[in-house]
This record gives C-alpha cells, structure tokens and sequence, in this order.
C-alpha cells in the first residue's frame, strides 16, 4: 500500500475516533456546554429530521398537535372562581361531577339532535369521549373526511393564530361544519375575535383529522408558553 493510501486510512481513523470521543463527551460529561450541544443536537434532530418525517408519514403539515383549548372537553370546566361550564350550562362547586357518556350526552345531546346525529350514532363517532386542553393529538391527511371526524382546519379569512380542531357536524355541497363537543354553539364571526366561521369550510382548509391522542402530554408546552407570558406582561 503506498504512503498516500497509509496517510488517508490513518486520516479515516483519527476521525473516527475523534467523532466517538466527541460523542461520549456530549452525552457523558456533566459539563454544562456538553449539556447545551447536546439540547441543541436535539432540536436539530426534532426540527429538521424528525417532524419532516412523521410529516411525510402522516401525510400532512402538521401531524402532532397539542390541544391548547377546552371546547373538545366532555367534562365540567372552571371557567370563574365558583362556576364550571360545559355547552354553554353552568354548575357549581357542590354540583360539579366526573360525567360518564351518558351525562355528557343528557346534558349536550340535543344540539346534536337538532342536526339529525342520535346519541347512538355519536357513539360510534371517532373519539367519542373528546379530549382534553393538555393533550397531544396524531395527525392523519390521507383521508375521505365524514360526519363524526374530529379535524384540523385553518381558515384562510381567520386571524386565529392557531389552526382549530374540532368535530364535523355537517357535509353539504362540499361545505363541511364542525362543532366543539364542549362549545355551547358553533364559532360564526358574530362570536368570536378571530373571524372564525367553522359553518363553512372548505376540504382546502382542512389539514387532516384526529386519530388517537396522548392525554396530558401537551401541558409542558403550555405551562411553558403561560410563564413567558406571564413574564412579558
């Protein structure tokens, strides 16, 4: 073997062992640059590797979502310093109760029944049970959206800084409308700040629909955003 070739698998080597040496130390030593490579090898990982993948696997934009709001909760939810709400009736401290799908349904049902959708037929609806603020949802975009789906749509006349996820109620003409099985009604542009018309939707504003969730798992990232929030104000 000629010099030149001895040199270039002796450069090979070194590099080798400089690239595990490297390795061990970031995720090894207890030094805090170790730490801060190490969180940045992370988030470079999660940003340009990670959800691009999961991206293309799920077939859409945005394929983990984190549930920043109520409006999807079955349960009662605080909303004033003695009073707890769910589709637009109020309780109190002595009448707030865990609701089964049974109450839930007493209690929201008849909306639904006026659009024609029985409680037998929710029953079977994707996600029945709804879900909770604080919990992380997948994402699928391949899909022939239905009545039930529970989807990820962002209008293009909203100025609502997140997309919004909620149940479709309504197929018409190619017109789809949703609901939040906690909301009391449907978001029009009367009530609420951002425009939001979830009685017209077009299958373009749809990013894709709710498969399973994770419950809770969101919440770091809300405790997260709330202290910085907390800390500008």
């Amino acid at each position: 073997m000629s010099d030149e070739k001895f040199e270039k698998v002796g450069e090979n080597v070194n590099l080798i062992r400089t690239i595990k040496k490297s390795w061990k130390w970031i995720w090894n030593s207890d030094s805090i640059l170790s730490w801060i490579v190490a969180l940045a090898l992370i988030y470079v990982f999660i940003k340009f590797l990670f959800f691009p993948g999961l991206s293309l696997i799920m077939g859409n934009s945005l394929p983990i979502a984190g549930v920043e709001s109520s409006s999807m909760d079955h349960q009662m939810v605080k909303e004033s310093q003695s009073l707890f709400y769910i589709c637009g009736k109020s309780f109190s401290n002595s009448q707030k109760e865990r609701l089964n799908f049974e109450e839930y349904w007493e209690i929201c049902g008849s909306w639904y029944e006026q659009k024609n959708i029985t409680q037998s037929a929710f029953d079977e609806f994707p996600l029945s049970n709804g879900f909770s603020k604080g919990d992380v949802i997948f994402v699928w975009g391949r899909f022939t959206p239905k009545v039930g789906d529970i989807i990820i749509f962002q209008q293009k006349d909203s100025s609502a800084p997140n997309p919004i996820i909620h149940r479709i109620v309504s197929i018409e003409n190619g017109i789809f409308q949703t609901k939040g099985d906690h909301n009391s009604e449907q978001l029009i542009p009367s009530n609420n700040p951002y425009n939001t018309d979830e009685t017209n939707i077009t299958e373009d504003e749809i990013i894709g629909k709710a498969i399973f969730k994770f419950p809770y798992l969101g919440y770091p990232k809300i405790w997260l955003r709330d202290l910085v929030n907390s800390l500008l104000n």
